[in-house]
């Protein structure tokens, strides 16, 4: 989907429920960047949350390990900088202490050991840098453990028809708990959690979807500060 079927996921995610009226608004509402502030964008996509912080003055560099995102983001917002890199092997290209925010929207379930990379986002962080992050909620992501155990860090694959077809993706469901665990073994404090804020705009174009949204959570946000 992120890959193949890049320009079709750009042209959906502008507008749909769950990326454009849900995860992106609650993820940029927990952001309060200032001018000229240095943020890297994690798993950055096609660039939808990048184009917000840049209209806000920041200078925005973006990760994703989709070269197509990648070149989509060039062609679309010309960033700061825009380059490919696998998150699972941490970020060998930034410096330390570069960055007044790290944000990495809807992207850590696809890696398997978070504890290093959040320790690599503590290290590009400068002093008193926040880092927001959104991904699966625990909670949603039970329904669909194979083993049935809450508690167990478990790979699952599904269908998903964002693009308005079945294609296959693939990550990684986890507890609450071991969440928690590997923001404070990387040496962050989370101050502030969101279960998420659907816009009432979903109400108008799914009143069914919007029920859910509101009753029951799809994902999580924090914002974290070193410790």
């Amino acid at each position: 989907m992120y890959t193949t079927h890049a320009t079709e996921y750009a042209k959906v995610v502008k507008n749909n429920i769950y990326n454009a009226h849900l995860e992106r608004p609650t993820t940029l509402s927990l952001l309060d960047i200032q001018p000229q502030q240095k943020v890297l964008d994690l798993g950055c996509g096609s660039g939808e949350h990048a184009k917000a912080i840049q209209s806000q003055g920041g200078v925005v560099t973006c990760v994703d390990l989709s070269p197509q995102m990648i070149e989509l983001v060039n062609a679309n917002i010309q960033p700061h900088h825009a380059y490919v890199q696998d998150l699972s092997a941490g970020l060998p290209n930034e410096e330390e202490g570069t960055y007044d925010w790290v944000i990495a929207p809807l992207v850590i379930h696809y890696i398997e050991d978070i504890t290093a990379l959040f320790k690599e986002i503590k290290r590009v962080l400068k002093p008193g840098g926040q880092w927001v992050f959104s991904t699966h909620h625990p909670l949603n992501d039970f329904a669909v453990s194979p083993s049935g155990n809450y508690f167990a860090l478990e790979h699952i694959s599904e269908l998903w028809d964002t693009i308005g077809k079945p294609l296959p993706v693939s990550y990684y469901r986890r507890s609450l708990q071991d969440l928690f665990a590997a923001i404070h073994d990387a040496g962050f404090v989370v101050s502030q959690l969101s279960e998420g804020a659907p816009s009432p705009e979903i109400a108008d174009r799914d009143p069914e979807t919007y029920l859910r949204l509101t009753t029951q959570p799809s994902f999580v946000y924090m914002r974290c500060f070193l410790l």
